[in-house]
């Protein structure tokens, strides 16, 4: 049973911590070096990450703002930096990117482009003072 609680384990949380950063299946396989199907098949419970794979996937995902941490008795925990969260927001602001009939929600809500150009503009300013 703990073997396969640690397979669900690292599941979601590569798949939760690829969502964060913002990239698809193909974007992170193309990131690890490996085919699409590998990722959905490793991300659904049809095959297990390897060693090598976990290490180089947690260290891709560290280098873009998420940290994992996979060795505590129960779960995981995930940290994501704030220029990662700025991203995100900018991205699922994007309508271009969706789909033709979901165009509408939280990007056309005048306050989500306000607190999104704050947290940009907040954030510039922190970095020139780096």
């Amino acid at each position: 049973m703990d073997d396969f609680l640690d397979e669900i384990k690292i599941a979601v949380s590569l798949r939760t911590a690829r969502t964060a950063i913002g990239w698809s299946q193909q974007e992170f396989a193309d990131q690890m070096n490996v085919a699409k199907s590998t990722i959905a098949r490793i991300e659904t419970l049809e095959m297990s990450a390897k060693a090598d794979f976990l290490t180089k996937a947690l260290r891709l995902f560290d280098e873009a703002g998420v940290s994992v941490n996979l060795i505590q008795a129960e779960g995981f925990s995930m940290q994501i930096d704030d220029s990662t969260l700025i991203e995100a927001g900018n991205r699922l602001k994007d309508t271009s990117r969706r789909r033709s009939d979901r165009r509408g929600g939280i990007a056309s809500l005048p306050e989500a482009d306000e607190f999104i150009e704050n947290l940009n503009n907040s954030s510039k300013g922190s970095s020139e003072k780096k």
